[in-house]
């Protein structure tokens, strides 16, 4: 089925006025009325960046799964603004795209682990995924309440089958990163930020651990100066 062109003119004479009131529930009310996900996705293709942050901010919204794509290549726009915009619409659609019965059990997690009780949000995320099997994001906060607690392997493993429901789920790569460098496997910690980085080029923290790791490696690499970081599975 084809999908019919939003006019960005038009697109921007609808949402300025209410973004201008910061009214993020009648932003989304009144593009839901008006126009599909699929839609706005085409504009993040559009010439002016005005348009593109405003589409990527609005995705962020009333976008779900189908957006991924869009909103990943998003994360290559030679706008830094746009790539803020788009990496927040992936957060915001990866915290709301499990089952609904799932959402109760995961929000509490969410609370408690911002209270730093890690454990109950451990046992929270457990509920929330076996009420949804494919929700991403709850084995992700579960991989961050292990990690929090020092259960690197924990962590690595609940990173695991976030990138298996989501494979652009750069925050996973970056937080198996974090995990591999905590238990000394330096290479495969490089491997998992380089993924992670190519999916999100612009996370400066990142690269700065890739350049890190990599003189470390260099130091204790072999007599000829060289070492070949071989391709890893996760």
């Amino acid at each position: 089925m084809s999908v019919h062109t939003i006019d960005a003119n038009e697109f921007l004479e609808v949402v300025r006025p209410v973004l201008a009131k910061g009214d993020a529930a009648a932003l989304a009310q009144v593009v839901q009325s008006r126009w599909r996900s699929r839609q706005l996705c085409q504009l993040l293709k559009h010439e002016q960046g005005d348009v593109r942050r405003v589409v990527a901010f609005t995705l962020g919204l009333v976008g779900d799964n189908t957006c991924e794509g869009c909103l990943t290549r998003a994360l290559h726009d030679n706008d830094w603004r746009v790539n803020e915009m788009a990496e927040h619409a992936l957060w915001s659609i990866w915290f709301r795209s499990g089952d609904p019965k799932a959402a109760k059990p995961f929000r509490q997690g969410v609370a408690l682990l911002a209270d730093s009780a890690y454990e109950p949000a451990i046992r929270c995320f457990h509920q929330a995924f076996r009420i949804d099997p494919d929700f991403a994001e709850a084995y992700n906060q579960c991989a961050l309440a292990h990690y929090f607690l020092g259960r690197w392997q924990a962590s690595i493993e609940a990173a695991r089958l976030v990138v298996r429901r989501v494979p652009v789920h750069f925050g996973a790569f970056a937080g198996m990163g974090h995990c591999y460098t905590q238990l000394g496997n330096l290479e495969r910690a490089v491997h998992c930020y380089r993924r992670a980085l190519r999916i999100n080029p612009r996370m400066p923290a990142i690269a700065r651990a890739i350049d890190h790791l990599s003189v470390k490696l260099h130091d204790i690499c072999d007599s000829s100066g060289q070492y070949v970081l071989d391709p890893v599975s996760l």
